[in-house]
């Protein structure tokens, strides 16, 4: 397994946050993390990350303790991507991408042609070359989370972890990275992204983890555990789960809006 968590628990003080959370991802899924504000997804990503080293439980990294780790080699083993990312100051793509290899060169140092070399293949894979010499704030909000998964990509991670990567993004763009995002797990990639879309999550997803109060409450592939009860559990929303074409789609509503459209002339 790329990625096998388990057992774990994490409270800020006296506070519980994570309880007895068990995930299990091989090289080359995609999870989305569904669950409401609060649930415990950040605090959960963080653990993973190394940034809160005081749970409880297990975190292997293609079966080592993330524990025994170095946070170098932690830093080559998972890559962070999140929402979205204002630098104090307006570098170029590239630039931003070849932060992703600091882990390779010495404290001082600069990247080097091999530093330049990986920068540019990672755009390259993301069809975001001719990018590279552009403002990073003047690029658009789909193509700047590109490039921050280049900068990902950069790192020489094979896993993944993407808080809600699409959440500031137009309609197109949301496609336009999650389709990216396939051809990444295609290409070998793990990734654990928490989302706030369900029906992203069903389309994109080999698998789907539910998480509530701290806990992994439905875990499966998106047929077994995108339903109409699992989203009430979550969300506290009477809602509806439509099928369509043969159940290659599903599309989640609220009853409300359906009952609403029944009404309607």
């Amino acid at each position: 397994m790329m990625l096998d968590v388990r057992n774990l628990t994490f409270s800020y003080g006296q506070r519980p946050v994570l309880q007895g959370v068990d995930i299990s991802l091989k090289a080359g899924c995609v999870a989305s993390l569904l669950g409401p504000n609060g649930a415990g997804k950040s605090t959960l990503f963080k653990c993973i990350l190394g940034l809160l080293p005081g749970y409880t439980g297990d975190i292997l990294l293609q079966g080592e303790d993330a524990r025994r780790v170095p946070l170098k080699r932690l830093a080559r083993s998972v890559a962070y991507i999140p929402q979205a990312h204002y630098p104090a100051f307006n570098y170029t793509v590239l630039d931003m991408v070849l932060m992703g290899t600091s882990s390779r060169v010495s404290a001082f140092a600069s990247p080097g042609k091999a530093e330049v070399a990986a920068a540019m293949q990672a755009l390259d894979t993301l069809q975001m070359a001719d990018f590279a010499h552009r403002d990073y704030m003047r690029i658009s909000g789909g193509e700047q989370q590109l490039a921050l998964i280049a900068r990902a990509i950069a790192q020489h991670s094979r896993l993944l972890i993407m808080d809600e990567p699409t959440a500031s993004l137009d309609w197109g763009n949301q496609i336009r990275v999650m389709q990216q995002v396939r051809r990444l797990s295609e290409q070998g990639y793990t990734i654990l992204q928490a989302t706030h879309n369900p029906n992203q999550a069903y389309l994109f997803s080999d698998e789907i983890l539910a998480m509530r109060s701290g806990r992994i409450v439905a875990a499966g592939s998106p047929r077994a555990v995108f339903t109409a009860p699992l989203m009430e559990e979550l969300y506290g929303i009477s809602a509806q789960v439509e099928s369509l074409r043969d159940d290659c789609i599903r599309v989640c509503v609220p009853r409300e809006i359906c009952a609403l459209e029944c009404e309607l002339p």
